[in-house]
């Protein structure tokens, strides 16, 4: 039943949406607004609603930690002259201030209004009771991995258009036009993927870090431990040793880690339980080229596969 009315409300989204503002003719000489987004998801929001209104930088590759980005001075001399950020905020970018300091954007530090915090609005998980960094490197305001949510991701698109269209008032219909079309194309995958993935409900897996969690709670996935044995500690033997006595317990088979952690914690597992191990991104655009609907249909397709289900036919 949660399930169908999931389906429902979702279907609703689809109904057509009236635009009362008119946009005027390009000119086609206008300079492009110029956007940094931190992560591949907002960059190609960005680009899908954008298209040739703008000019991108996505300073976290597809491949690459959030955590571990560091600028570099070309990188720094093209964020100087930028008009709009796309952002998660919380305690997800600690190096976006000093990149920022650092390039002369001050107009695009947080606070400012053509800095977008792309988590408003987004029910928090994994909230700290209590901050206690014996605990590891615990996130202060909850785990801010929230764009592997497509239906977080769809909220996010109109977050992204109306930044555009503030800016770029003149294309304000095409601007909307485009976020309509996107959110329609991934409501209609999403409706379907809850309905040919209903069987993923359930079902044990591990994760190399907790970055998974927004995408495992919409697809009824159920994480039993993470191959860190605190938020970004490295694994250790003893840890892994309990984590192996636990799959083995809740008969897990699926193990998933991101291409930039270290597969050595997960081939220990592999030799002591009967898994499939998974090297997934949270980010769109890996494998190469992957759009945002694409990255999620990949994902899913790679558990089901992993796991001997029916794989969801997109051209259905």
């Amino acid at each position: 039943m949660q399930l169908f009315m999931t389906c429902v409300l979702l279907l609703g989204a689809l109904s057509p949406t009236t635009h009362a503002q008119d946009s005027s003719e390009s000119t086609g000489d206008s300079a492009k607004l110029r956007v940094i987004a931190t992560i591949p998801t907002y960059g190609l929001l960005a680009e899908e609603l954008g298209q040739d209104l703008v000019e991108v930088i996505t300073v976290c590759r597809p491949g690459q930690d959030l955590h571990g980005v560091m600028a570099t001075p070309a990188f720094m001399a093209r964020v100087r002259s930028s008009d709009l950020l796309f952002y998660t905020g919380l305690d997800a970018e600690l190096w976006l201030d000093g990149m920022l300091r650092g390039a002369g954007a001050v107009n695009l530090l947080p606070g400012n209004p053509n800095a977008i915090v792309m988590s408003t609005g987004v029910p928090l998980k994994e909230v700290p009771a209590i901050l206690d960094r014996s605990q590891g490197d615990v996130h202060a305001f909850g785990n801010p991995h929230m764009w592997t949510d497509p239906l977080v991701v769809r909220d996010m698109a109109t977050r992204v258009g109306d930044a555009l269209v503030r800016l770029l008032p003149e294309h304000a219909e095409v601007i909307r036009d485009r976020e309509e079309a996107f959110r329609l194309r991934l409501t209609k995958a999403l409706v379907r993927w809850l309905t040919d993935y209903a069987s993923l409900a359930n079902t044990p897996l591990v994760t190399y870090h907790q970055s998974w969690r927004y995408f495992l709670d919409r697809f009824r996935l159920v994480r039993v431990g993470t191959l860190e044995p605190k938020p970004r500690v490295m694994p250790t033997s003893g840890h892994l040793t309990k984590l192996v006595e636990t799959m083995q317990a809740r008969d897990v088979k699926l193990v998933i880690r991101e291409p930039w952690q270290h597969p050595q914690a997960s081939e220990f597992v592999a030799e002591r339980v009967d898994v499939t191990v998974l090297a997934l991104s949270t980010h769109p655009g890996w494998p190469e080229g992957t759009g945002i609907i694409e990255h999620f249909e990949h994902n899913l397709a790679e558990i089901a596969r992993a796991l001997d289900l029916p794989v969801s036919d997109p051209g259905e």
